[in-house]
């Protein structure tokens, strides 16, 4: 690449045209100076614009202040999560409540008597609240059957689904049952029977029960499976419907927890049926199977008893 020539005129000097190359000209011309001075000049300016981030970044950082906004940060978000507890624990209790609360010390086993007595006294609904019991027990699979002295509610004749041969001595009891033998396992199976709809409980005779098994998954889940320990199996399944009341009850502990619910009666009824309600049920449990029991009405708070004083 071949270098430019410019003519340059001196004034001062005797020739008017000066053939030369481009740096030679502007040296003559003095270009050369003002570009050095433009460049001593852009030099601290270019100083001064890297210089300025990192002060930007020293003063964005305020330790300061960031310690004085943590305890602010702290009381904000601790308000909100003590507001739900409180709400929580306490969202179905009133002054009535805690009125009645006050009349029952929670350390104290109360005997049957004194705590039927505390449950007219501790009641504050305007309509007729159902005595409760509910027992703490010892294992998961506590079940059985009880019949109570009187009833716990509106009778409902139940419907009975026999497989056994007495059918002339029960029919004459008027009583509803459907006889049961192997089509009627097999309607069970395919869904048109059901239980607790088409029938209320299942009784049958040891020969049966081989049978049943084919139809176990279904009557197991609602409780309606033959079962020596609810007394529905028998060779004379005429003396199990005899004994079996419309007053029956079918306890057994709760899915998730070690714990029996039931209703013993009305508040309204005499306290003495309450109490022999609650004497048949304790003892088909049986006392050593009891770790705790809570005696309450319906909205009431709860009143601890003393399992001894069931059975005196």
């Amino acid at each position: 690449m071949g270098t430019t020539r410019i003519k340059v005129i001196d004034l001062s000097s005797d020739q008017k045209e000066i053939k030369t190359s481009r740096k030679h000209a502007e040296k003559l011309s003095g270009v050369a100076i003002l570009k050095e001075e433009k460049k001593k000049k852009e030099k601290p300016q270019a100083a001064e614009v890297t210089e300025k981030p990192a002060v930007t970044k020293t003063t964005e950082v305020k330790p300061e202040a960031t310690e004085e906004e943590k305890p602010q940060k702290k009381v904000t978000s601790e308000k909100p999560a003590s507001v739900p507890k409180v709400a929580a624990r306490h969202h179905h209790l009133g002054k009535k409540y805690h009125q009645a609360s006050s009349l029952i010390d929670k350390n104290k086993l109360y005997p049957a008597t004194v705590a039927i007595e505390l449950l007219a006294k501790t009641s504050f609904t305007k309509f007729d609240p159902t005595v409760e019991i509910h027992l703490n027990v010892v294992d998961k699979n506590v079940r059985g059957r009880v019949n109570f002295p009187h009833s716990v509610g509106p009778q409902k004749s139940k419907k009975y689904l026999v497989f056994g041969d007495s059918k002339s001595k029960i029919q004459a009891e008027q009583k509803q049952i459907i006889w049961g033998d192997e089509k009627t396992i097999d309607e069970i199976a395919k869904g048109t029977l059901k239980p607790k709809r088409d029938f209320d409980q299942v009784i049958a005779s040891p020969k049966f029960m081989p049978l049943l098994a084919k139809v176990a998954k279904i009557l197991g889940p609602v409780g309606l499976m033959p079962n020596p320990k609810n007394g529905t199996i028998a060779e004379d399944v005429t003396s199990i419907i005899q004994k079996t009341s419309e007053t029956g009850y079918e306890y057994k502990t709760d899915p998730t927890a070690p714990i029996i619910h039931t209703s013993l009666g009305k508040l309204s009824e005499k306290p003495q049926k309450i109490q022999e309600n609650l004497k048949v049920l304790i003892a088909s449990i049986g006392p050593t199977k009891i770790k705790k029991a809570v005696l309450t009405s319906t909205m009431g708070p709860g009143i601890k008893l003393d399992i001894t004083s069931v059975g005196r």
